[in-house]
């Protein structure tokens, strides 16, 4: 697999502080990228609550130091779930401690992997996830908020949501419970497939075609004209942006004996 990727982030024109965080790990050993894949993850710490920039930042730190342990299960999924895990149990513990700075801490996460022509995506809040294939952007995440809620319940259009007073009301985040219940996706890779990763900062300021003409562009470029356009329009809110050209897929992750064994025995007993 062939990657060319890039992310910026910015606090934007009105915040002091920016409560984004991003980050990504892509092995630089052939054997360990066909294993592992690369993984990229933005978060954004809620506003309203203490230490938003902490726990961003150990959301990041922890699902990527977690999803490439070598203690972490072999299988993708079972790894990216423990990572999520592992990451909201941190930010959880923390939240609900003695330091009056970080109580109540929260703040979501949007994590995509890409390893044997597949890829996976695991999301909590409202930052997302886009694929262009093609002239096709989709949307591969949905907004754990009140507004997207309402859309989802057919009581509002989604035209409505962008503006909606409860927009920025979460209804999943890190750290809010002992234990995440996040979305799972997984679908194939294909070469030539764009990935774009960013905070409300962004898609609350950019519309979809906006997007997918930046996503077309090489990620640097892209990403600084993302975040170019997000400020030039009040620049609100802190924004991030990542984008990932797939350059080539490669080819499928090997199978674990385990698996193919399974497999067999499977097919021997008629199952």
């Amino acid at each position: 697999m062939i990657l060319d990727h890039a992310a910026v982030t910015h606090p934007g024109r009105i915040r002091p502080t920016n409560e984004d965080a991003i980050g990504s790990l892509v092995p630089e050993r052939p054997d360990a990228l066909r294993k592992r894949g690369a993984i990229f993850a933005v978060a954004d710490g809620v506003g309203g609550h203490a230490a938003g920039e902490v726990a961003s930042a150990m959301a990041i730190q922890d699902v990527i130091a977690s999803y490439v342990s070598p203690t972490a299960p072999h299988a993708v999924e079972a790894a990216l779930t423990g990572a999520i895990q592992a990451a909201n149990a941190r930010v959880h513990a923390i939240a609900t401690g003695s330091d009056a700075d970080t109580r109540g801490m929260q703040t979501t996460l949007s994590v995509l992997v890409l390893c044997g022509r597949q890829s996976y995506v695991a999301h909590a809040g409202d930052s997302r996830i886009y694929r262009l294939r093609g002239a096709t952007l989709s949307q591969l995440t949905a907004d754990h908020s009140e507004a997207a809620e309402l859309v989802r319940l057919r009581l509002i259009a989604k035209e409505e949501a962008v503006s909606h007073p409860r927009r920025s009301v979460l209804t999943r985040t890190v750290g809010a419970t002992p234990r995440l219940r996040p979305d799972f996706a997984r679908a194939p890779l294909e070469t030539g497939d764009r990935f774009l990763l960013c905070t409300d900062g962004l898609w609350g300021e950019v519309h979809d075609d906006e997007l997918a003409d930046a996503m077309a562009l090489p990620p640097t470029r892209g990403c600084e004209q993302l975040v170019e356009m997000a400020n030039d329009r009040g620049g609100g809110d802190n924004v991030s942006v990542a984008i990932i050209h797939v350059t080539d897929a490669g080819s499928p992750a090997p199978v674990p004996a385990t698996v193919r064994l399974a497999r067999l025995l499977a097919g021997l007993r008629g199952g």
